[in-house]
């Protein structure tokens, strides 16, 4: 293809849950993709905290739900409390649905887990190339599919990249 450095037929972009889980599936099919992530590294920060039912059904077929599960929070932290104010005691509770209790319709339950948790798992889950600390800068569709501009964010070095689809999980808008 011309103009490009490379080629892929699935660019990832973002590097969070979505993106992850996406590369991992994306590999169990047996389609190579390359995802790429702006930041150097995995989030730190405990960030979205609840895996659902659906989500769980999908970590099982790739074999990593006991490890999600055993990794999460206690099922207390899988409740919602209410309080007259944050020093009193509940008044009420009530558990989340499918959270560490079943769902009829499900082999598997949902899960109270942080992404800093979540993500190294995911991670793990699969073995295609993972660029950290490369940002897309443009992207433009042809006939072929796409042609992106990434950067990487140390050296300022650009890259262009020839893919069949591009994925956006980087949870920007617009």
């Amino acid at each position: 293809m011309s103009g490009a450095d490379a080629e892929v037929p699935v660019l990832i972009v973002g590097g969070g849950p979505v993106g992850l889980t996406a590369r991992a599936l994306l590999e169990r099919w047996g389609v190579p993709a390359l995802l790429v992530e702006k930041h150097r590294e995995l989030s730190p920060f405990p960030r979205s905290r609840l895996v659902n039912v659906r989500s769980m059904e999908i970590f099982r077929q790739l074999g990593i739900a006991a490890g999600v599960t055993a990794d999460a929070f206690a099922p207390e932290y899988g409740r919602v409390r209410f309080r007259d104010t944050l020093y009193d005691p509940d008044f009420a509770s009530a558990a989340m649905v499918g959270v560490r209790a079943p769902v009829a319709e499900s082999p598997v339950v949902g899960v109270v887990t942080s992404q800093d948790r979540l993500e190294p798992t995911l991670l793990a889950a699969a073995g295609g190339e993972v660029r950290f600390g490369t940002e897309l800068l443009d992207l433009e569709e042809d006939a072929e599919g796409v042609l992106a501009v990434l950067a990487d964010a140390e050296h300022g070095e650009e890259t262009r990249v020839r893919a069949r689809y591009v994925v956006a999980a980087d949870g920007e808008i617009g």
